[in-house]
């Protein structure tokens, strides 16, 4: 039932007023709104009109006579898979744990679909959008209000997307709403795993004008995928939110915690300095600096000082 004729049925149950006129002042709302929430309960059986009094009946035969019909309803639903299931197979050469997503339309629906539906956990590789059709660089849709609901992210962003300032701007906006991320060069793919039953993957297409994916069903298939991703998640290095203020507590600028993470995913100066867009001469000095101001002798004591104060 609706919330508000969740709400009508307490406040009858709780000895609230039985008129129509009464009870929607009680609780707020328009006469036409109680109507609707009375008719609601009187077709499942949880009240009756007495002359002017609407009076609630006893729920508990009522509701488990409700959940035995919901359960008829959910075997029905899972037999008519399994068939469902098995005429695809026949006709398609695919197992039936895969499905090929052609599309750009068909690519997005199935991610989003997943944010939407997943219930406790989503572990992903990030490479940003990939061939010509993907849309433009935007947080998940429906993560956000997944992370709100309790659902636990975490993802490890390939090194190059945290060169755009747009996606550092969003990657720490996903930090901060509660998502756990970590950065390593050279992720291969985008890879999207939902409570560990399915997944979603995607991988760079250079000219391709469609997006194209792959939706993963469980099987063996997809408990590799779940092991690419903790390997790739244990070779991460962590990022952390950066507060608005950049330097808090004598904490690192935005710009030398972004050359913290780089050096600890592994990257040579050459490499920071394409990330940065700065010179090489400038990365090195910039680092000597760091390790300078932390009393570290080497890039590896450099590291470990960065991690205990918390700029990792």
């Amino acid at each position: 039932m609706s919330d508000l004729t969740e709400r009508a049925y307490l406040a009858l149950v709780q000895g609230g007023p039985p008129q129509r006129e009464t009870l929607a002042a009680r609780l707020g709302i328009d006469v036409n709104a109680v109507d609707e929430a009375l008719d609601e309960l009187a077709g499942l059986g949880l009240v009756r009109l007495d002359g002017e009094s609407w009076v609630p009946l006893p729920p508990r035969l009522t509701l488990e006579v409700l959940a035995e019909q919901h359960l008829r309803a959910a075997a029905a639903a899972r037999q008519g898979s399994e068939a469902l299931g098995r005429l695809w197979a026949q006709q398609s050469p695919l197992p039936d744990y895969l499905e090929v997503l052609t599309t750009t339309d068909s690519t997005i629906a199935a991610q989003e679909k997943l944010h939407r539906e997943v219930r406790t956990q989503v572990m992903a590789l990030s490479v940003g959008p990939v061939g010509n059709g993907a849309p433009e660089l935007a947080q998940a849709p429906g993560s956000a209000e997944a992370m709100q609901r309790g659902v636990t992210y975490r993802v490890v962003y390939s090194t190059h997307i945290l060169r755009q300032p747009t996606a550092m701007a969003l990657v720490q906006q996903a930090i901060s709403a509660g998502e756990s991320a970590r950065v390593f060069p050279n992720i291969p793919c985008n890879l999207t795993i939902a409570d560990n039953r399915w997944a979603v993957l995607t991988a760079p297409m250079p000219g391709a004008e469609r997006l194209h994916g792959l939706v993963i069903l469980g099987g063996g298939f997809l408990d590799a995928l779940i092991g690419v991703f903790e390997s790739f998640w244990a070779l991460g290095v962590p990022i952390s939110a950066i507060p608005l203020d950049g330097a808090p507590d004598g904490g690192p600028s935005e710009s030398n915690r972004h050359l913290l993470t780089l050096l600890g995913a592994g990257l040579t100066d050459e490499s920071i300095a394409r990330e940065l867009g700065v010179s090489e001469r400038t990365v090195t000095r910039r680092i000597a600096a760091l390790q300078k101001s932390l009393g570290a002798r080497s890039r590896f004591q450099l590291g470990v000082q960065a991690a205990r104060r918390g700029w990792l």
